[in-house]
């Protein structure tokens, strides 16, 4: 267990070696922490689809095998997944194109063991109205969120 003058002080310490402010030090030193799930995040992310459907899916084997085409009777193929929500860091969007035509379906998919990101609750507002807040890991593509700090491509 950190004190908080413990914790203040690790943080005081990274400011002087990095040249960072105070908040953006422990933000980046939370980020540390929670390295473990970021980089899980990111592997569930990131991931090229497969060529054909007589391979198992890249995506981790968490997706459902496509639906058959209503327009062209081809199958949808699994090629994409991303957060899902704006405030529930255990949901993720999974789109399915189709392999023959321009037919596109997403669904919603909860994966409890890989959030994309932390979900807090703050005070906001002159009423002081506690609202839940997701924070994004860092090298998470959010359609909706941006991320805390700018990534450098």
């Amino acid at each position: 267990m950190t004190t908080n003058r413990g914790r203040k002080g690790v943080i005081r310490k990274r400011m002087t070696s990095t040249g960072e402010s105070y908040v953006v030090a422990a933000r980046n030193l939370k980020s540390m922490k929670d390295m473990g799930a970021t980089r899980e995040a990111v592997v569930t992310q990131r991931w090229q689809p497969a060529e054909t459907l007589d391979v198992p899916c890249p995506c981790g084997g968490t997706c459902e095998p496509g639906e058959k085409c209503d327009h062209c009777h081809a199958r949808h193929r699994h090629v994409a997944r991303y957060p899902g929500s704006r405030t529930e860091v255990e949901i993720w969007a999974d789109r399915y194109d189709c392999m023959g035509c321009a037919s596109t379906y997403t669904i919603l998919v909860e994966l409890p063991d890989r959030p994309w990101g932390i979900a807090e609750t703050v005070v906001q507002g002159a009423s002081a109205e506690p609202v839940v807040k997701a924070r994004v890991f860092p090298g998470v593509k959010h359609p909706l969120l941006r991320p805390e700090t700018p990534e450098e491509d």
